[in-house]
């Protein structure tokens, strides 16, 4: 009886601690972090990090909070970044203080994505300053989204997107699995993105106008390891989805692998809505691929 009542806990409390909505006018996109973070730098007297943690940290909101313990790290850390690229973050500060300018196309493709998706489930949005490590991400409380990490502002809505689709997504261990169930998480997040946005938004359009260039030639060199887990496994993730590719070539090319596959399964299916489903919730990354027909070049 007292192991049921704890699971009982646990349970009410994850649910409490998502704070999903399956209603996308529930959510709240939260933007305060930004502006606290420049009035601090702006006023500060003395040690920087001082500053930051007493103006910035400890008041900031559960976004916020949720980014220290493996991206922002510290104050220490914060001050210490800022001023090593100060005139970086002086470069984006107009940009991330207009996001507030992007509430309503957020809420725009939040409603789309629920009339293609009916199971969709919206959790809160946090933009928020880092250390330039960390786009976007998600916690228990909601999105994280770097505001700091972004030159161009059109970049702000596709990354909320895209997280949102991972938010959705069956819930996988990157570094236990495979480049190809790597890809079809990522790449399938673009692709459901895609439909909402179009292919003019994305987030990063060199990834995937070199990916249409050479698709062949990137699956032929993609699907020779594509199985591998374990110490393999791991170095093909960094080569293809998290900045280890070879030099000359853009980031994140598993990404386009991923996209291709998940578009091929799509265009095959005739309920869409399923299609999407699946696309969202693969769990077994060898059979999605042969069902979706790829490679068919």
């Amino acid at each position: 009886m007292q192991n049921l009542f704890i699971i009982i806990s646990l349970l009410i409390f994850s649910n409490c601690a998502l704070k999903l909505n399956s209603d996308p006018n529930e959510i709240e996109i939260i933007t305060s972090d930004i502006d606290r973070f420049w009035d601090t730098v702006d006023n500060y007297e003395g040690d920087l990090s001082i500053a930051l943690d007493e103006n910035y940290i400890k008041p900031g909101t559960k976004g916020l909070r949720d980014s220290i313990p493996k991206r922002i790290i510290s104050s220490d850390a914060l001050a210490n970044k800022y001023l090593e690229d100060k005139e970086y973050y002086t470069s984006i500060r107009n940009n991330s203080l207009r996001v507030n300018e992007t509430k309503k196309e957020i809420l725009k493709y939040l409603h789309e994505f629920k009339s293609i998706y009916p199971q969709a489930k919206f959790p809160n949005i946090y933009f928020l300053i880092g250390r330039r490590n960390t786009g976007g991400t998600a916690s228990k409380n909601g999105l994280l989204i770097g505001a700091e990490t972004y030159v161009n502002y059109n970049k702000y809505v596709p990354t909320v997107i895209h997280e949102l689709m991972h938010f959705n997504q069956t819930d996988i261990r990157f570094f236990w699995g495979s480049s190809l169930t790597q890809a079809i998480h990522e790449g399938g997040a673009d692709f459901v993105t895609g439909l909402l946005l179009g292919d003019s938004l994305r987030m990063s359009n060199e990834t995937y106008e070199y990916g249409y260039q050479h698709e062949k030639e990137l699956w032929l060199e993609f699907a020779s390891k594509m199985y591998d887990t374990g110490k393999v496994g791991k170095l093909e993730q960094f080569k293809w989805f998290y900045g280890g590719q070879a030099e000359g070539l853009p980031m994140m090319l598993g990404y386009f692998i991923g996209h291709q596959i998940a578009k091929s399964y799509y265009d095959k299916m005739e309920n869409k809505q399923k299609a999407i489903y699946r696309i969202l919730n693969n769990h077994f990354s060898k059979r999605f691929l042969e069902d979706s027909g790829y490679p068919n070049f």
